[in-house]
């Protein structure tokens, strides 16, 4: 396997407020290249090679592409799917709930990004432990309104965080980001169209 070929620089991949989640390669494509970072979600293995092609012609080539590794139908979700994806130059980091894999993917050359969901008290004391003994490069907060009440609890640690799910419009957005939150995911192109400001 590769080895961690550099550090996350926050200032880096999360320099635009707005990350787009892609869920399917709909959509205006032309409010990426506007992006730090672009996170991307594959239904199945065999659509990944075609996918990534996109994003290896101008003007996508040079963006960071991150992909969620949890929901790819035919990809195992441990060392050896992950020594898998490391066929595709393309992809820069992996988003996983799975956070006992973050050394795996940081040997394969990956940047790593483990997702918390935070449903109550318990979840946030317990998401600040899982980030502590796992050192991501990033960690992302779910839902992201969960994140804008509890997102100080995570000052404590110097792991960049990231927001997403039920953020409809700009006023949620910078109320997260207003927490500590770097930067926000999201399916929502109304608010891609922000990183263009």
């Amino acid at each position: 396997m590769a080895q961690h070929k550099s550090r996350f620089l926050p200032d880096t991949y999360l320099r635009k407020p707005v990350i787009p989640y892609l869920t399917a390669m709909g959509g205006d494509l032309s409010l990426l290249p506007h992006a730090s970072l672009v996170m991307l979600q594959v239904d199945e293995l065999a659509d990944l090679p075609e996918i990534l092609t996109i994003f290896e012609r101008p003007p996508l080539e040079n963006l960071p592409l991150f992909l969620h590794l949890d929901l790819i139908r035919g990809l195992g979700r441990d060392e050896a799917g992950l020594r898998f994806l490391t066929h595709f130059k393309r992809i820069s980091g992996i988003i996983t709930v799975h956070h006992h894999l973050v050394p795996a993917i940081h040997r394969a050359g990956m940047h790593s990004v483990v997702r918390l969901f935070l449903q109550d008290g318990r979840a946030v004391k317990r998401g600040l432990s899982v980030i502590e003994k796992s050192k991501p490069d990033a960690v992302e907060l779910l839902p992201g309104v969960a994140a804008a009440e509890v997102g100080g609890d995570f000052d404590v640690l110097p792991t960049p965080r990231i927001a997403g799910g039920l953020i409809r419009g700009p006023e949620t957005m910078k109320r997260i980001l207003a927490s500590g939150c770097r930067a926000v995911s999201t399916t929502n192109q109304a608010l891609w169209a922000l990183n263009a400001q």
